[in-house]
């Protein structure tokens, strides 16, 4: 797997304000961790890594970045971007070595027209991704699934995905990375319509009667009701600024 290039510079203010400053002159504020190293505090060029991020690897790039002059091979761990913007805010990176194994999510592509899906069945993905432990040169970039075969009411499982030379998937090989559905029947969608008008109305209904017995605005209250605990209501004509 190819490696991007990706200088950082160190910072000593690690506050709120300062995080602000780097990411207003076009930086992202990071750390870089890992064996055998005190964390670092770094900034590095927003373009740069975006770029870097935009390779096939994706978020598995290897990045080799350079902080005064010493270079580390490490990977990105974390991004946190702004919930509206989804701009970066601050990414971490871990330190790894070469002939160490790590461990990756790699993305599950589907491959071939599902035979299922030409007789009206509906090809759905519950995983789209796989964890794997691999030599961090040897990361795939995703793994394909085909499902060529797959009749309706059938289901590919990850013990079934092609085995790799170079790694080893780490999930459950139960779990279901793709299934053709059973197609839903004009009666069966007539039905589900029919039982959702339902309950639909009895909402309506039930809402409709709490609304009949809540007391209008200016109704007055039943008798005996509406005066404060303890005390008598006014008698006719007295008034209550009276005595």
């Amino acid at each position: 797997m190819a490696e991007v290039k990706l200088a950082a510079t160190k910072r000593d203010d690690t506050g709120k304000g300062n995080a602000r400053k780097v990411r207003a002159g076009g930086q992202v504020p990071g750390v870089l961790y890992g064996r055998g190293m005190e964390p670092v505090a770094i900034t590095v060029d927003r373009r740069e890594f975006v770029t870097a991020l935009k390779t096939d690897a994706g978020m598995n790039v290897l990045l080799d970045i350079e902080v005064d002059g010493d270079n580390t091979l490490a990977l990105t761990r974390e991004l946190q971007r702004d919930p509206v913007r989804g701009t970066l805010l601050h990414a971490d990176f871990v330190k790894i070595d070469r002939k160490t194994a790590i461990e990756v999510e790699v993305p599950v592509h589907l491959v071939g027209e599902a035979a299922g899906a030409k007789e009206g069945g509906a090809l759905e993905q519950p995983l789209f991704s796989v964890h794997v432990r691999c030599l961090p040169t040897e990361v795939p970039q995703s793994i394909d699934a085909d499902v060529s075969n797959l009749a309706i009411g059938e289901s590919l499982r990850v013990e079934q995905l092609a085995a790799g030379a170079n790694y080893e998937i780490l999930n459950d090989p139960t779990t279901i990375v793709a299934l053709v559905a059973q197609p839903i029947s004009e009666e069966e969608l007539e039905a589900m319509e029919a039982e959702a008008g339902v309950v639909q109305e009895e909402t309506d209904e039930a809402i409709a009667a709490a609304e009949a017995e809540a007391p209008t605005e200016g109704e007055a209250a039943p008798e005996g009701e509406g005066a404060p605990e303890g005390e008598a209501p006014a008698a006719e004509g007295e008034s209550e600024d009276e005595g």
